[in-house]
C-alpha cells in the first residue's frame, strides 16, 4: 500500500431509488447514455480516472484540484444541458462534492478519509450543484470566473470534525427569480424576525405515479398559504425548501441550516378517490418531535384537510390569532375535484419561477376563477402571474400590467381576502403616479401578508419611487429575512434603497452582491454603475458602464428614465446624471 494527495471527486444521481421504481429499463438506458455522452470523456479530457462506479454513484481521482473542478463544473453543465429534452420529474441529476486530501492506494482502488469526506460533501450539495472542502476552496479561491457561498462549518456521518463547505455558484440557466445561499456580504445576513419561526419541507409523494407530485405539492403550498398570513408566526418562504426535495435531510438538520424553531414535514398517498397525510412536526434545536398524526381522508376533502393540519400546527405552536385573521386564513371553500386540480397544480407550478410555469399557473388560475368564483385565490394569483411577467419581462410588459390590474381590482374585493391583490395594485397605481395610494394599498398587502417577502418586497419598492427610502431600507431587510436565500430581484431594491437614502457604502457591496448572484442581467449593474458615480469612483462607474453595453448594447438612458416612476423628478435626474457621468448612452 502507497499513500498519495490527490483531489477527489464524488458523484450520484438525486432521486436515483425513485427514478428506478417509475422506470427502472428507462433510468439505466439514461444514466448508460449519460456515461458514454458527457461523463467519462469528460472526467477523460479534464486527466481524471474513473476509480470505481457504484450504482448511480461513482468516484474519481485527479492530480489538480482545479482540474477537478473544472471536470465537475462541466459534468453538471453537460448534463443540464441534455436533460432540457426530458420532463422536468425524469431528469437526472447529480450531486458532486469534491475533496483535497491523502489517499491509500490498494490495487486500482483508493480509500482512506479523504475519500469518506468527498461522499459526505457530495451528500451535501443539493440536485445540479457542487460542494467543496476547505482545502479545495483554498487552492481555487482566486480563480476568475467563480463564485461560491460559504456553507460554514458542517458536521457530517464518521467524520470526526466540523467541516467547512463551500458551494460553487453555478450558472446553469435559471431564471432571475432563482434564490442563492448566504451571501459573501457579511451585513446582509439578517437576522430573523422575533416571532416563532417555522419551515416546511417538501412532502414526499409516496405514489409511484409522478403525476401525483401536484398533491403534495399542492397541501404543502396551501398549508404555506395560510401560515403566511399569521401576523404571529415568522414563516421561511416556499421557494427555499425546494432545496431539499428528492434529498435525505431530517427535520432537526433543516431547521438548524435555516435557524428556524420548527420544520414540518410529511407525506402523502393517493389511492383511487381516498388519501393518506402523514405529518410531522420537529422542535429543531431539541430534535423532538413536538406534534405528529396521519390522516386518511376521502380526496374531494382535501382542503378541510388543509385547515384541519394547519389549525394543529398553530395549536401546537401555541399561536394566537389576532382578530380579523380566523376569517379569511381557512380554505375550505375551495371544494370538488377541479377546485382541487387547478389550486394545487396552480401553486406547484407557480413557485417553480420560470416563465413557462408561470404561463401554466396563470391557465389553473383562471380555470380556478371559473369554476370557483365565490373565492380570491383564483383572480388574486392570475394577478400576480401577471406581475411576474411584466415585472420580469417575460412579456409586454404594458399588456401584462394592464391585465394584472384588471384582475387585483378584482381580488381586493373579496371579504376573505390573501392580500396578494393588493401588492400588485399597489405597483399599478405606483405608475399611475398615485403615490400616496400605492404605499397605503401595498402596506395592506403586508398587514394580510405578515409573512410573505413578495408583499415586504413590493411595498419596499413603492417606497423607494414615493420618496421614503428609509423605510424601504426596513423593509427590504424584513423581505429578505423571511426569504432566507437571496433573490437578485431584492437584493437590487435593497441596494438601490440604501443609495437613494444616501448610504452607499452600503449599497455598493449590497449591488456587487446582485451582480454575482445573477451576472446575466444588468439590473444590478445599473445600481452599482451609479454608486460608483455618486462616489466619486469615475473609473470604476466606466468600467460597469462598459459592462452595461455589452450586455445590453439597446440601453438608453431615456428608455431607462422611463421605467423609474419617481414622485420627485430632481431624484431621477441625480440618478440618470450619475449614470450619464459614467459613459452611458443617452
Amino acid at each position: 500500500m502507497s499513500r498519495r494527495l490527490a483531489a477527489i471527486l464524488a458523484a450520484d444521481v438525486a432521486g436515483y431509488s425513485r427514478l428506478m421504481e417509475e422506470d427502472e429499463d428507462g433510468t439505466l438506458a439514461s444514466l448508460q447514455a449519460l456515461h458514454a455522452e458527457v461523463i467519462d470523456p469528460t472526467i477523460a479530457k479534464h486527466h481524471g480516472r474513473i476509480v470505481k462506479l457504484m450504482g448511480d454513484g461513482l468516484l474519481a481521482e485527479f492530480a489538480s484540484v482545479a482540474d477537478a473542478l473544472d471536470c465537475a463544473l462541466d459534468i453538471q453543465q453537460g448534463v443540464e444541458r441534455r436533460g432540457t429534452e426530458l420532463p422536468a420529474d425524469q431528469r437526472l441529476r447529480y450531486r458532486i462534492g469534491i475533496n483535497l486530501g491523502d489517499v491509500i492506494i490498494r490495487e486500482d482502488d483508493i480509500y482512506g478519509d479523504g475519500v469518506n469526506i468527498a461522499a459526505r460533501l457530495q451528500e451535501l450539495a443539493a440536485p445540479g450543484a457542487v460542494c467543496i472542502a476547505g482545502a479545495v476552496f483554498d487552492q481555487i479561491r482566486r480563480r476568475t470566473g467563480l463564485a461560491f457561498d460559504d456553507l460554514g462549518e458542517q458536521r457530517v456521518k464518521n467524520i470526526e470534525r466540523p467541516l467547512r463547505v463551500y458551494r460553487v455558484v453555478l450558472d446553469t440557466g435559471a431564471t432571475t427569480t432563482g434564490t442563492q445561499a448566504a451571501p459573501v456580504v457579511p451585513f446582509l445576513d439578517f437576522p430573523s424576525p422575533q416571532r416563532p419561526s417555522i419551515a416546511i419541507l417538501p412532502f414526499k409523494t409516496l405514489s409511484t405515479d409522478p403525476g401525483q407530485d401536484y398533491l403534495s405539492d399542492g397541501l404543502r403550498l396551501g398549508i404555506q398559504a395560510t401560515l403566511v398570513q399569521l401576523s404571529g408566526l415568522f414563516l421561511v418562504n416556499a421557494p427555499v425548501m425546494n432545496q431539499y426535495r428528492d434529498t435525505e435531510v431530517s427535520a432537526a438538520r433543516a431547521g438548524h441550516e435555516l435557524k428556524v424553531d420548527y420544520v414540518l414535514g410529511g407525506a402523502i398517498q393517493q389511492a383511487g378517490s381516498r388519501m393518506r397525510a402523514i405529518l410531522e412536526l420537529t422542535d429543531a434545536a431539541a430534535g423532538q418531535i413536538i406534534w405528529a398524526k396521519n390522516f386518511d381522508r376521502v380526496l374531494d376533502d382535501v382542503f378541510k384537510l388543509q385547515d384541519e393540519i394547519t389549525r394543529e400546527v398553530i395549536s401546537s405552536l401555541h399561536l394566537e390569532l389576532l382578530i380579523g385573521e380566523p376569517g379569511r386564513v381557512w380554505y375550505g371553500k375551495l371544494n370538488g375535484p377541479e377546485a382541487r386540480e387547478c389550486f394545487y397544480r396552480g401553486l406547484s407550478d407557480l413557485y417553480k419561477g420560470t416563465k413557462e410555469a408561470n404561463a401554466s399557473a396563470r391557465r389553473y388560475f383562471e380555470e380556478l376563477a371559473r369554476v370557483q368564483p365565490d373565492i380570491v385565490n383564483g383572480p388574486s394569483n392570475v394577478a400576480v402571474t401577471h406581475w411576474l411577467d411584466a415585472f420580469f419581462g417575460w412579456s409586454d410588459p404594458d399588456d401584462s400590467m394592464e391585465q394584472a390590474t384588471i384582475w387585483a381590482k378584482k381580488a381586493v374585493t373579496y371579504e376573505d381576502n390573501d392580500g396578494l391583490g393588493y401588492g400588485v395594485l399597489g405597483h399599478a397605481l405606483l405608475l399611475a403616479g398615485r403615490y400616496d395610494e400605492a404605499v397605503e394599498t401595498c402596506r395592506k398587502g403586508v398587514e394580510y401578508r405578515a409573512s410573505c417577502p413578495l408583499s415586504h418586497g413590493q411595498l419596499a419598492m413603492v417606497s423607494i419611487y414615493c420618496g421614503d427610502a428609509e423605510t424601504a431600507v426596513k423593509l427590504a431587510t424584513e423581505a429578505i429575512s423571511l426569504e432566507r436565500t437571496y433573490p437578485p430581484w431584492l437584493i437590487n431594491v435593497l441596494a438601490g434603497a440604501y443609495r437613494d437614502a444616501g448610504d452607499l457604502a452600503k449599497s455598493i457591496p449590497a449591488a456587487r452582491e446582485s451582480v454575482r448572484l445573477d451576472p446575466r442581467t444588468t439590473d444590478g449593474r445599473i445600481i452599482l454603475c451609479s454608486d460608483y458615480s455618486l462616489a466619486g469612483q469615475r473609473d470604476e462607474a466606466e468600467r460597469v458602464a462598459e459592462d452595461i453595453v455589452a450586455i445590453d448594447p439597446r440601453f438608453r438612458l431615456a428608455d431607462f428614465a422611463r421605467t423609474q416612476p419617481y414622485k420627485e423628478a430632481e431624484v431621477l435626474e441625480r440618478l440618470v446624471e450619475s449614470l450619464r457621468k459614467a459613459g452611458l448612452p443617452d
